[in-house]
């Protein structure tokens, strides 16, 4: 950010430097351009250190161990020391995938802290994480894809702008609940690769969809045992509701059907629409038919 600066979208701004983005978005469309974004970037090193990155996703680099924070402090290369942000995190997971690194995060660290550096709260594993079995592989398969599935439709019928880092989160941690961490995984990348090609967006901005999707395994991995609404809350834009994203996708859909004419009309027309998309119905049934 900010040596190779492209238009950012306020939501992702951390909660801090939300307000002062917002500030100097003139034309109120949600984004900072080019001289909005150096007029950003004047007032907030005036008010913080030159060093504090203003991004939502991440990474402070004591929060790690191990192997991880190696190559971490090695991809750490631009003038926010000891924080990973946009390229740099690609280039750590990447090494992470390629070097199969295992308990990067130290146990204790909170999202809060991964994100901001403050250590101001503590969490406690309250069990240990079970590798699922091989031979129930279609089993897994089937129920990671529904998990996920669900897990997308609360997304799109929530609808609360700057809550998808959230949700890819919440959705990796609560597919390694149902099935195996390469099954996730594959999906995950799958859909990744399709909105690269597809709804062509940010670099920086799907970088930070695999890195909350990390996020969210590594958590279930930690603590197998907890809310992951509740885990990943500092992902989630500031408004958004909590307590609405817990419930099940169906009770969400019933109730926008009741509240809103048409709504339900204009949502399976939606979904039916994509299907008409070949590379969603080809990915469709990869997955169906054969997740490797």
């Amino acid at each position: 950010m900010g040596k190779n600066y492209s238009e950012i979208d306020l939501y992702r701004f951390s909660h801090n430097a939300q307000p002062v983005a917002k500030s100097c978005d003139a034309n109120n469309n949600g984004k900072l351009e080019e001289n909005e974004y150096n007029k950003f970037l004047s007032i907030w090193q005036s008010k913080t250190s030159k060093n504090t990155n203003p991004l939502l996703m991440q990474l402070h680099i004591k929060t790690l161990q191990g192997l991880a924070k190696e190559i971490a402090e090695y991809c750490d290369k631009d003038e926010y020391k000891g924080v990973l942000t946009e390229s740099e995190l690609q280039n750590f997971l990447d090494i992470c995938e390629k070097e199969q690194v295992k308990n990067p995060i130290k146990i204790g660290t909170s999202i809060k802290t991964i994100l901001t550096g403050e250590e101001n709260e503590k969490l406690k594993p309250k069990k240990e994480y079970k590798e699922k079995p091989e031979k129930f592989i279609n089993t897994y398969t089937t129920k990671t894809q529904l998990k996920l599935f669900e897990n997308w439709l609360k997304l799109d019928i929530i609808n609360y702008k700057g809550s998808d880092k959230f949700f890819h989160a919440v959705g990796n941690y609560e597919g390694m609940e149902v099935g195996k961490e390469n099954i996730v995984k594959i999906i995950c990348k799958g859909q990744d690769e399709d909105k690269r090609k597809n709804s062509p967006r940010a670099t920086g901005d799907y970088t930070e969809d695999m890195y909350a999707n990390w996020l969210g395994r590594e958590f279930a991995k930690m603590y197998p045992d907890e809310t992951p609404q509740e885990l990943f809350k500092d992902l989630a834009p500031k408004g958004f509701d909590i307590e609405e994203s817990k419930k099940p996708a169906v009770k969400l859909f019933i109730e926008n059907a009741i509240d809103k004419d048409g709504w339900t009309t204009k949502k399976i027309k939606q979904y039916i629409g994509y299907f008409k998309e070949k590379y969603v119905l080809i990915r469709f049934l990869k997955e169906t038919l054969n997740i490797e």
